[in-house]
């Protein structure tokens, strides 16, 4: 994981610590030196942990799960979000609930998970076609059904496999049901813990316009980041819902058309980012969808 995953604060490196540190960082612990940048003191013994460089951000690993949610970073009480205010006891219990830090605090996995599969297994599979058959890295977002993602997969070859998901209850779900060697990243759809110009494949089953604007453009831009110059990503939307990100791809790729005519040397990054529209109902669209340039 090294050299892949990045600080959602700085996108520094982040590195795995060494059993010395991770001795030194639960006596901080002890002491009540260190607190989540929510505001509320660490609790829990930290077995496994990622790291920048300068150890200013620290990031639990539970489970198997890399909590790389800006609000699961480890901090002095200078570096949390607002290290002036005093941070209640029910806010505090709060976010221990929430994601099941402390004893008595269970993350219960979902009964029902919505909008995580929304399309059937046929058209993921003709979807997949648009996906390069091999790489470095391929990464799946949100989704309970594991079938969703073998068929993703099927037939290519990826030095690692990441599954993202914001929800901690879901992911928790998935856990055992991803192949083994797939790494598990508790993330943030406009704070993405992954190196620039490192994702080859990335298929998200969450609706990119469930977010308002601003979201949107964030999320937009860190997937532009994060992949190659000749990745793909398919992000599926909600037709009934405004699509701002889409309006930030017709941008760019206007953008780059101008510069091809004016200036040919000069390169703009534009990977190939499809946003496929999805019905109400569930279901897909029969109309094409926004992209780049037109795959089918």
């Amino acid at each position: 994981m090294e050299g892949l995953m990045v600080c959602p604060f700085t996108r520094k490196p982040l590195r795995q610590m060494k059993e010395k540190e991770l001795l030194s960082l639960n006596t901080q612990i002890k002491n009540g030196d260190l607190y989540f940048y929510s505001g509320a003191p660490v609790n829990i013994e930290i077995t496994a942990a990622l790291v920048t460089v300068n150890q200013t951000y620290v990031y639990p690993v539970i489970d198997n799960i890399s909590y790389l949610q800006r609000q699961t970073a480890m901090v002095a009480k200078n570096r949390t979000a607002d290290p002036l205010r005093r941070v209640s006891q029910e806010e505090i219990d709060q976010f221990y609930n929430n994601y099941g830090f402390g004893e008595g605090n269970i993350i219960q996995k979902p009964s029902k998970q919505l909008n995580s599969n929304p399309i059937s297994q046929e058209k993921i599979t003709q979807l997949a076609r648009l996906l390069p058959k091999g790489g470095d890295n391929f990464m799946s977002v949100v989704t309970h059904d594991v079938d969703s993602i073998h068929n993703l997969t099927y037939g290519r070859t990826f030095k690692h496999y990441f599954h993202m998901d914001f929800s901690l209850p879901r992911l928790m779900a998935m856990k055992n049901e991803l192949p083994t060697q797939t790494i598990l990243v508790l993330g943030d759809v406009d704070h993405l813990p992954f190196d620039d110009n490192s994702v080859e494949a990335l298929f998200s089953f969450d609706y990119i316009n469930n977010y308002n604007k601003d979201i949107q453009g964030l999320a937009y831009e860190e997937l532009k980041r994060c992949l190659k110059p000749d990745g793909v990503s398919i992000m599926l939307y909600d037709n009934t819902k405004p699509m701002h990100a889409n309006d930030q791809l017709k941008s760019d790729q206007r953008s780059k058309k101008a510069l091809g005519l004016i200036a040919p040397w000069k390169k703009i990054k534009l990977p190939n980012i499809f946003f496929y529209p999805i019905h109400e109902d569930g279901e897909p669209q029969k109309m094409g969808f926004f992209s780049q340039s037109v795959a089918w």
